[in-house]
Order: C-alpha cells, then structure tokens, then sequence
C-alpha cells in the first residue's frame, strides 16, 4: 500500500467489491455526496466511518488510519516501534485486489460474496494436492451436517 492515498483506497476497495457509492454511503449512513467527497479526499471521513468501512471489508482499521492519520511523535519511539509492521497484511490485500481485478478473474468473480471471493483466491494458490484435500474436507463436512441434521 506504500504511496497511495486513502481516497485511492477507498475507491479500489469499493470497485473491487463491485459496491456502488450509493451502498457504501448507506452502510455508513451518509449521503452519497458525502461518500464521494471521502473518495475525491474533499473530506477525510471520520473514524467511525472508517471504523464501519473497516467492519464492511473485513479488514484491520489500521489499513484506513495508517493513510488518514499524520502522526507527531518522538523520534525514539518511531525508530523503535512497539507493535510488528503489518505490511505483510497490506501486500496480501494488494495481491488479493489484483487478483480480482484481473480481467481474466473479475467475471467470474463479480457475483461473488466477500467471503466466497477469498475462498476462491486462496483455493487457486494452493497446488493440486492441497486442492483435492480441500475439496475432500468440505465434501466430508457437508456429509456431517447433514448426518446431524438427520439426527436433531
């Protein structure tokens, strides 16, 4: 995520979630306008907006204060920080976010579910083994609900 803005964030989030402004802007119970102000950087949307979008995308808030926040504080603590970088999270969103923009992926995936999208990104990562694995496990689960099911 290294030089892009917040308003760059919130717009590729957005797209790659197929949301229109109109949905997001309900979510947080603002108007439309006012969310395309957040995405144009006229305003920087306050932190319970950024927490709610947060909640929305399944993704730490520290992603959206990271951008939004500029932080003063002692060069003593910056040059030894006390919490882990969380950078690893931000390039697998990036690869996630490329991943389903592809052109090659993004038909398949525009009516797709969030959670059904990163099922699908991380199933095709995985080698054939792992894959067959995978499927092998859900087919058994399923095999299970339906046993306990039968039995309630």
């Amino acid at each position: 995520m290294d030089n892009i803005t917040l308003e760059q964030y919130l717009k590729k989030l957005r797209k790659s979630y197929n949301y229109s402004q109109e949905f997001i802007a309900s979510h947080l119970n603002i108007t439309r306008q006012t969310y395309s102000h957040y995405e144009t950087g006229r305003i920087t949307p306050p932190v319970n907006s950024l927490y709610n979008l947060a909640k929305l995308y399944g993704i730490p808030v520290e992603n959206f204060l990271d951008l939004a926040v500029t932080y003063n504080i002692n060069m003593d603590f910056a040059q030894n920080p006390q919490r882990p970088s969380s950078s690893t999270d931000s390039d697998e969103l990036d690869q996630y976010l490329n991943f389903i923009n592809a052109p090659e992926n993004s038909k398949k995936m525009k009516h797709l579910d969030r959670q059904e999208r990163l099922l699908l990104y991380y199933y095709e990562h995985l080698d054939s083994r792992d894959q067959k694995d995978i499927l092998s496990f859900m087919q058994l689960k399923k095999k299970n609900r339906i046993a306990e099911h039968k039995n309630s």
